[in-house]
């Protein structure tokens, strides 16, 4: 089964991705912040993590960082910012 860590500190958009990928047939996992998501990480064999940016403890900048120093593991951003030099610090990070 596809494992997805989902990465928001929203409770309820939280689990509306959740909800929706598991109906989907696919295998989640939550984390609230960065942290967390290392931590889950580092716990369980992830195929793809959809994660927010604007979190506390560790924003997914740090988070996208952190991870692509030791994974290539698919991760895609969530978020209200339309800035296009999120975008582009996004891609220079590794973000998919």
């Amino acid at each position: 089964m596809f494992n997805i860590l989902v990465v928001e500190d929203d409770k309820n958009l939280r689990k509306l991705i959740t909800t929706y990928l598991q109906r989907n047939k696919y295998n989640t996992y939550e984390a609230t912040n960065g942290e967390e998501a290392l931590n889950v990480l580092d716990q369980s064999y992830i195929d793809l993590i959809v994660s927010d940016i604007m979190m506390p403890k560790m924003d997914g900048w740090q988070v996208c960082k952190e991870i692509r120093a030791y994974s290539k593991v698919p991760i895609i951003m969530l978020t209200a910012r339309t800035d296009e030099r999120d975008e582009l610090q996004g891609f220079q990070l590794g973000v998919d």
